[in-house]
């Protein structure tokens, strides 16, 4: 059984006997989210402070070449790898505010995770078998929910978890109204509150 834990923006914890925390973001995060984990590996999808906040963690990190932490192993867009036995794809995203802007697919216990990053409409395409999709749905920054329903059928998920929405005020979206439009397109959304968990 793997856990989702949604942290905050567009940071998640994911775990089963491993953690593996994605785009952390602790300081100066207006939503004040509460992390006492203790992740194996760190995933960030691109430099910008909002998902960079690594810095107090002992913990393996993967990355682009545009960010530089202790412990670091560099991936590019295309690059796999299997680290503590899970296996990490680094995945291409469109976000012309980033030099490198990426994303991932985390093969763990046998379910495929995809996690878009920071991504407009023009980054997505089709990933293969995914269980559970992690996508930006805020605007602006990124893809907005009609842009996000779009994402849904390109890579046809077995289920979704919107991110990236609400931290900010340019980022102001309702993840109910994706939820709904979703169903009706016959995709399972479930929208986490912070801290809350599901099972995979």
């Amino acid at each position: 059984m793997v856990t989702i834990k949604y942290i905050t923006h567009a940071c998640f914890e994911i775990s089963n006997k491993k953690k593996i925390l994605i785009d952390p973001y602790f300081k100066e995060n207006p939503t004040m989210p509460t992390y006492n984990g203790k992740p194996d590996i760190i995933l960030i999808t691109h430099e910008h402070f909002d998902h960079v906040d690594a810095g107090g963690f002992n913990s393996k990190v993967i990355a682009p070449s545009t960010v530089n932490f202790k412990n670091q192993i560099t991936m590019k867009i295309g690059d796999e790898k299997e680290i503590d036995g899970i296996k990490i794809k680094m995945i291409k995203a469109s976000h012309h505010q980033s030099k490198n802007p990426t994303g991932y697919v985390i093969t763990i216990d046998g379910k495929k995770i995809a996690h878009l990053g920071d991504t407009y409409i023009d980054g997505v395409s089709y990933l293969g078998d995914i269980d559970l999709l992690l996508l930006p749905i805020g605007g602006y920054y990124t893809m907005n929910i009609n842009e996000a329903l779009k994402a849904l059928e390109i890579i046809k998920p077995k289920k979704a978890i919107p991110m990236h929405y609400n931290t900010f005020d340019e980022i102001k979206a309702d993840p109910e109204i994706f939820r709904r439009n979703a169903v009706k397109i016959g995709y399972d959304v479930v929208v986490l509150k912070p801290q809350e968990t599901i099972n995979l």
